[in-house]
């Protein structure tokens, strides 16, 4: 199934995604099955980021590079369908996230915004620390990832953000295998990611790289410990679609 139907995504949504293992992957999926659909999309990011996203397509705008993109944007986005902004550069290496409160006026023109609203720094699983994610308040559906390669892995730095956290809201000690309780753990921590979920807004997790039969029998049985604080549990591939699992 589509990764826009299994998550109930349309028309006038505001889609931050979150977490770790795919977010870029995911939202860039979701804007080109959107376009499909006939959606105008507006991608965007409220974190810092050192360069632009390898999946990024359509015209790319960076704040106030080239004077106010409001015009712009709405011009690109009647034209070509889909677009992506990106905050004011700090430095050749460093782009500033969106600020939300920016993207009220910003989002004019798109049907649909789709906002990259953590870092993970291409880890796995994550628990946010207290500034993150940063995510707007006009958000509808608030999206958080975790990447099931994850399981059977040593808690380090090479697959987990946010070591300490990780460790100290699961009980998984660093150096010990990750195993399912430790991702349900993460991703219902009650000052984690549920504590960031917007007045209004719908909640889901995405369990990432969802593949084989012992993959997708875990990610069934973390599913149904998900809901709640979740409304629903998806999980595939960022890259190649999904199903929702729970409920």
């Amino acid at each position: 199934m589509s990764l826009l139907g299994c998550l109930g995504i349309g028309h006038g949504d505001v889609v931050a995604v979150a977490g770790a293992g795919g977010k870029t992957t995911l939202v860039y999926r979701l804007a080109a099955e959107a376009r499909q659909a006939g959606l105008r999309v507006l991608v965007t990011t409220t974190t810092h980021m050192g360069t632009l996203p390898e999946a990024t397509t359509g015209p790319v705008f960076i704040e106030e590079e080239e004077g106010d993109p409001a015009p712009r944007l709405r011009e690109a986005l009647a034209r070509e369908g889909l677009a992506t902004l990106l905050g004011r550069r700090l430095r050749e290496d460093k782009l500033e996230g969106v600020a939300p409160d920016r993207l009220c006026r910003l989002m004019c023109g798109a049907d649909l915004v789709l906002v990259e609203a953590d870092g993970a720094r291409g880890r796995s699983l994550k628990v946010p620390a207290a500034h993150e994610p940063v995510v707007p308040r006009q958000t509808t559906l608030f999206v958080v990832m975790a990447a099931l390669d994850v399981l059977g892995e040593p808690l380090d730095e090479d697959r987990i953000h946010r070591l300490e956290l990780v460790s100290s809201s699961s009980g998984t000690q660093v150096g010990e295998a990750v195993d399912e309780d430790t991702v349900i753990a993460c991703l219902r921590y009650s000052l984690g990611y549920p504590s960031r979920v917007p007045p209004g807004a719908r909640a889901a997790v995405f369990l990432n790289k969802a593949e084989g039969d012992e993959c997708w029998q875990a990610a069934r049985r973390i599913a149904r410990r998900l809901v709640p604080p979740y409304s629903f549990v998806v999980a595939g591939s960022a890259r190649g679609g999904g199903r929702r699992i729970w409920p």
